[in-house]
């Protein structure tokens, strides 16, 4: 019962990719780490299950909110606090899941390049840092709860302290999981190594902060801060704990805060309401790829440019256009078109680096298409209104697809494929009418928003709704053990991308006590206060530290210290967020170490090495793209200039 329980709610444990010791050791060593592993999965198991009876909850709550508004003109008072609480541990808990499962953004591209030795030593080390990391963490949420303990959140009357329940649990899991991995999936000898040099380090940031001749100024702080962020990242320390490492090390080396600001502005960064859209967002976006509704998009898109040029290649532009409209989030446009389209690309005569190439072109393309998650949580850190966003990101996304569909006609020339038979109209009409459900979804959210029917985070629960009755009802292709799969999934999923945001929100806090605002200002004015330049510093940056950070944590670390800049040179502010999320779309993309490149090759079989050669053509026209979308404010702003915005 255990062993269907675990396969229904998705409970896997896997060894990382490239260990020394990829197998668990568990039955060499003993009952006790059997236990101790079955004990883990019973955690496991029973942690899922409470994250889908609060994220069903929370779903059936809000829905009943909406309804009794517009009927009844009445709302439940306490829905925000209560909303909030769920929130946390969907971060932290589900953050928890997704490390031992594997599923934690993380670069690992050097790292397999290194000799054996050396790379079942920084294995180890990664989990003996987090191992500490996690340690500390629940040590400084214990002294917050204490502090919490006297206060009392208004609505409920329920003691502050519950709000750091969910982090003291987190990474009491964390800590568990840890362990579980030294014991089961690391040598030895490598944990040892590992232990000891992370020791010595430790000893050297603790001497240096002692000892007053040897504690470095702000800047300097600031600087070897941003050096061991970069570094640890590199070597493969899932960025979530990399910018908590941030925070951890320039408080120990500034003193300008107690530790326990860790703590508290790791939950402040996961505390915003409107960040429950995530976890509604993703779940809609399975519900959709399972539910049969990708593939209905996908026909339709077959129907009208299938014949082209480079036709199947103009479908995955085309479909990943109209999918970005359903989920709203990038790594599952990928799986949900990818899966689908590899199959008939191969048959065609597509390489599968070009097709990885240009499905990631593709998706990082339609990052400004509503319900983009990038845009609700940079609507979350900047004061830009997330309803014109919405309607702002349709035009820019659509002017860079057909960029990259002009490309892809040309490169056919090169390099011709067998060619697809044009679709009759009866067919064209068909296909239409499949794809007319799912392709309202966009129209449904602008509507809600715009219309002032429902918030952003009510909207993301009606696209969980909707994608449910055309799935279940409509489609009759979702059943119950798929639902219940998908709502897994999407906790799991969601938990990894709050807990990046959560730790972002720390370390943002630490640029911004570091001074961070002040010195791009002054790099600003050594520019000349040029706002052309402003913007293509924004993009390359943003492109960078998106690649390396995955892009949700590089825009609640960057927006809201680049904003301020922008408005000040007199930029709109509508106008510069797409700007942020376009080019954070690329970053994601970019490789050999943005996440979503990754997520490509993996989809479409293709090779990493092959694919980094074939996609500079596409990344070089989004970047041609982005800059002329930058230049010129018009395509931001004409469909908000027709609607009289």
């Amino acid at each position: 019962m255990l062993a269907a329980a675990k396969r229904a709610l998705c409970v896997e444990v896997a060894g990382r990719e490239g260990t020394a010791d990829n197998s668990p050791r568990a039955l060499r060593l003993g009952r006790v780490a059997r236990a101790f592993h079955t004990t883990l999965d019973l955690i496991d198991l029973l942690s899922r299950v409470v994250l889908i009876i609060m994220f069903s909850g929370e779903l059936g709550v809000i829905l009943v909110e909406i309804c009794r508004r517009e009927l009844f003109d009445q709302s439940f008072l306490w829905l925000e606090e209560v909303s909030r609480i769920i929130l946390l541990a969907m971060a932290f808990i589900g953050g928890a899941l997704a490390y031992r499962e594997h599923s934690s953004a993380a670069v690992s591209f050097i790292t397999r390049s290194f000799r054996p030795a050396r790379r079942a030593t920084i294995e180890a080390g990664i989990d003996v840092g987090i191992l500490g990391i996690a340690l500390l963490t629940a040590v400084v949420s214990f002294g917050l709860f204490k502090i919490d303990s006297m206060s009392i959140l208004p609505m409920t009357g329920w003691n502050l302290a519950v709000t750091v329940v969910p982090l003291l649990i987190g990474m009491s899991f964390i800590i568990l999981f840890a362990l579980e991995r030294m014991i089961l999936y690391h040598l030895p000898a490598a944990t040892l190594r590992a232990f000891l040099g992370l020791g010595v380090l430790t000893l050297l940031v603790l001497v240096i902060s002692w000892v007053p001749s040897l504690r470095p100024g702000n800047g300097w702080s600031l600087l070897l801060t941003l050096a061991a962020f970069l570094a640890v990242i590199l070597l493969g320390l899932p960025v979530a704990f990399s910018m908590l490492v941030g925070t951890i090390l320039y408080l120990t080396m500034t003193g300008v805060a107690p530790m326990v600001a860790v703590a508290q502005n790791t939950i402040d960064g996961a505390s915003l309401f409107v960040l429950l859209t995530i976890p509604f967002f993703v779940w809609a976006g399975l519900i959709m790829e399972r539910g049969g509704i990708s593939r209905r998009l996908v026909r339709f898109g077959m129907s009208m440019v299938g014949h082209l040029r480079g036709g199947l290649q103009q479908v995955v532009i085309i479909t990943t256009f109209l999918v970005a409209g359903v989920s709203g989030s990038k790594l599952a446009d990928v799986v949900a078109v990818g899966t689908i389209m590899r199959e008939q690309l191969v048959g065609k005569g597509y390489r599968a680096q070009d097709g990885a190439g240009v499905l990631a072109a593709a998706t990082a393309m339609s990052e400004s298409i509503p319900p983009s998650i990038a845009m609700l949580v940079l609507g979350s850190v900047i004061p830009v209104s997330i309803g014109k966003m919405f309607v702002a990101g349709l035009l820019p996304a659509a002017t860079l697809a057909v960029i990259l569909m002009i490309l892809v006609w040309f490169m056919a020339v090169r390099r011709p494929t067998q060619p697809v038979g044009k679709a009759s109209g009866g067919e064209r009409a068909r296909a239409a009418l499949g794809a007319l459900l799912p392709a309202a979804m966009p129209a449904i959210l602008i509507i809600g928003i715009k219309g002032g029917i429902a918030t952003p985070t009510e909207v993301s629960s009606v696209a969980v709704f909707y994608g449910i009755v055309l799935a279940v009802l409509v489609y009759r292709e979702m059943g119950w053990r798929s639902f219940v799969t998908a709502a897994v999934e999407s906790a799991v999923l969601s938990g990894m991308v709050l807990f990046m945001i959560a730790a972002a929100g720390s370390f943002a806090w630490v640029l911004s006590a570091g001074n961070m605002p002040y010195y791009l200002l002054s790099l600003l004015r050594a520019a000349g206060d040029n706002r052309y330049a402003f913007l293509a510093g924004t993009i390359v940056i943003v492109i960078i530290v998106g690649s390396l950070l995955e892009g949700l944590p590089c825009l609640v670390i960057l927006a809201p210290i680049l904003y301020p800049v922008a408005v000040r040179l007199g930029i709109n502010g509508i106008h510069y967020a797409m700007v942020l999320v376009l080019a954070m779309g690329v970053g994601i993309f970019v490789p050999p170490t943005g996440i979503g490149f990754f997520a490509s090759c993996s989809v479409m079989h293709a090779s990493v090495e092959d694919t980094s050669k074939a996609i500079l053509p596409y990344m070089l026209a989004l970047l041609v793209g982005i800059l002329m979308l930058a230049y010129v404010p018009w395509f931001s702003m004409a469909l908000l200039n027709l609607l009289g915005h």
